[in-house]
């Protein structure tokens, strides 16, 4: 886990913000697990790709590969953003060893609700982009679903390229 904290700093409607980047506390990451597990099972329920009757185990089966040993799984980082005040502005978990390709994986980045809109995303997602450098990794990759276009023009803006696409039509019978 890093010891390091990490500061970013942003411009946003003509003011300098800070972004800081610290490891998750035990309690911190508990909570986080348990919101990541029902929200992720949300989100492909919502995307088609899961069924409501199988979203909160599958949610749960991937976490569990991800994060066997929680905060003490090797190569990941878990981080909790804050803004200058001190107040929890998002999260960030990203996997040093994607699994199933070449680089680092953000597997979950967020800002919290009342926060979002302030410039705190790019903030999180360049200290991300940092600490996967500080770690050794060259290349950093994400998902974002489609309906997402906030996230999406973030990171297109961040200079995030598409390298897959997944599309799905909704068919109706004819009548």
């Amino acid at each position: 886990m890093p010891t390091l904290v990490r500061i970013s700093r942003i411009w946003h409607n003509g003011r300098m913000k800070k972004v800081i980047l610290r490891p998750m506390t035990p309690p911190e990451f508990a909570l986080f697990r348990t919101k990541l597990v029902r929200e992720y099972a949300a989100a492909n329920v919502e995307a088609g790709r899961w069924s409501a009757e199988e979203g909160m185990a599958e949610s749960e089966i991937q976490t569990r590969l991800l994060l066997p040993l929680g905060l003490d799984s090797a190569r990941v980082l878990l981080m909790i953003a804050e803004n200058e005040e001190g107040e929890g502005v998002g999260h960030l978990w990203i996997g040093l060893d994607r699994h199933g390709g070449a680089g680092a994986w953000i597997y979950d980045i967020e800002v919290t609700e009342g926060h979002r809109g302030q410039g705190y995303g790019r903030g999180i997602l360049q200290g991300a982009e940092q600490e996967t450098l500080r770690n050794g990794v060259a290349t950093l990759g994400l998902n974002v679903f489609g309906r997402n276009t906030v996230a999406r023009a973030l990171y297109e803006s961040s200079g995030y390229e598409i390298t897959s696409q997944q599309m799905q039509k909704e068919l109706k019978a004819p009548d």
